[in-house]
């Protein structure tokens, strides 16, 4: 009998969509997950299949100039997938602030639970 584990479940491969890039240690989300990019993909279809890490660890992001990110904060991640911003209205909660954005727009934060 084969061993029912095919996983550490710290990563999921997903296929992004047509002309959706991503570099590595880029916020993602693709097929219904969001995650850490763990590979540069241009998103054409030779290169658009990444592994996003899902964990509960602390990673550091760069957000855009105009997202408020104070300790604290729900970051969400838009539905194309590349953009993290502040406020939703079809977007995805993405993340949570552990310290909060500095100057050069750099922010940590702890990724939240994949569900839909």
């Amino acid at each position: 009998m084969a061993d029912s584990l095919v996983s550490d479940g710290k990563a999921v491969v997903v296929t992004l969509i047509a002309g959706q890039a991503v570099d590595k240690g880029d916020a993602c989300y693709a097929e219904g997950f969001h995650g850490i990019a763990q590979k540069d993909a241009d998103g054409d279809t030779t290169d658009n299949v990444v592994a996003l890490e899902t964990t509960q660890r602390e990673f550091e992001l760069v957000v855009g100039g105009g997202v408020v990110a104070a300790k604290g904060d729900i970051l969400y991640i838009t539905t194309d997938g590349t953009d993290v911003v502040d406020a939703t209205n079809t977007n995805r909660d993405f993340c949570k602030v552990t310290v909060a954005k500095d100057a050069n727009n750099v922010v940590w934060v702890k990724l939240l639970e994949n569900k839909e």
